[in-house]
């Protein structure tokens, strides 16, 4: 009997265990769900915060800032996850679109990945540098203000340095036309200096080619851009602007003025239809058809096609041009053929 009953005993201790271990385990699956919820379900009330993480920061201060935008159940849990997923160490710096329907996972994951939020913005070629810092202030890119103080060179320690080239002072024409992909939040030195070294990328080579017309290489690489910014400005047409390079070099031969309509709208200060007689009196340097030989620098953004005119100007004896009705122009060698051509197109308006 007595065995029996130890028998029954030991049985029904080891059911009371194997009980035990069953509501442990299921308290254990409840609270690991309970975890996962607040791992991988939305947090509060839907909102999209752009948060800037810097770089340096570690796990614990990214989670601080994550907290303070209300975008985590638990700071804590948030360095959990980063330490079990192995990526504690290696969140991104950057600008971040996050939304608080993430989830603590999927804000790790896009942290872990480098989701930054990214802007795309697309500089014309013949912007001037005015023009360029409205079109990014519209977009909410940068203070028009602050642009133009850099790029403007008032501030003196501000420098690009691209290989052995270093850039500072005024920048108009070295920040190069293009289609720009650039993260939210970049400030205006950042902006600038991707744009300088856009330049540096795509001019330089071809300033450094063998072929690079004599005349060119005499201007020197600030002449060159200012000259190409000009026939950015003057010629529509992208097959014309070698035949206008050869104009103003002819001019420039000859100690001719180069008469260009578009310096005189740069020393205006604001673009005009028509320009008068008294405009092209105006007292600036930029005034080529008071001033002989180039103005002090570039009156806009030149595209490569420009620059590469000014790099290699078409051969021709032309010293004049004149507007046709098509975009293009009339290509002429004497004033007395310039006048003609001036007045046939007149006639056909």
């Amino acid at each position: 009997m007595s065995g029996e009953l130890g028998s029954n005993r030991s049985q029904q201790s080891i059911i009371t265990w194997r009980g035990l271990e069953a509501k442990i385990l299921l308290g254990v699956v409840i609270f690991l769900m309970i975890c996962l919820g607040f791992l991988l379900l939305p947090y509060g009330p839907a909102h999209e915060t752009v948060v800037s993480i810097d770089p340096g920061m570690t796990s614990k201060e990214i989670a601080g800032l994550l907290s303070e935008a209300d975008l985590l159940q638990s700071p804590i849990l948030f360095r959990i996850v980063t330490k079990l997923t192995r990526v504690d160490n290696k969140l991104k710096a950057g600008t971040y679109r996050l939304n608080s329907r993430m989830g603590t996972v999927g804000i790790v994951r896009a942290l872990a990945r480098g989701d930054v939020e990214l802007v795309r913005f697309t500089i014309p070629e013949g912007v001037s540098m005015k023009d360029m810092a409205d079109l990014l202030e519209a977009k909410g890119l940068a203070s028009k203000e602050r642009f133009l103080y850099l790029a403007g060179g008032q501030d003196a320690d501000f420098k690009v340095s691209e290989g052995d080239m270093e850039f500072s002072g005024n920048l108009e024409g070295y920040l190069f036309p293009d289609t720009y992909t650039v993260e939210i939040g970049i400030t205006e030195e950042e902006i600038i200096t991707v744009m300088v070294r856009r330049f540096a990328q795509a001019v330089l080579p071809e300033w450094s080619r063998e072929n690079v017309d004599e005349n060119a290489k005499k201007l020197g690489l600030h002449g060159v851009i200012t000259l190409a910014s000009i026939i950015e400005k003057e010629a529509k047409l992208s097959e014309e602007r070698p035949l206008v390079a050869s104009v103003f070099y002819n001019r420039l031969r000859l100690n001719m003025p180069l008469q260009s309509c578009a310096t005189v709208q740069f020393a205006l200060g604001s673009w005009k239809t028509r320009l008068t007689l008294n405009d092209l009196e105006t007292d600036s340097p930029y005034n080529t058809y008071i001033t002989l030989g180039l103005p002090p620098g570039p009156i806009a953004s030149p595209g490569l096609s420009s620059v590469r005119a000014a790099l290699e100007p078409a051969a021709s004896d032309y010293l004049y041009f004149t507007a046709d009705q098509k975009g293009g122009h009339v290509f002429t060698r004497t004033f007395r053929e310039h006048q003609k051509a001036a007045a046939q197109v007149q006639t056909r308006d």
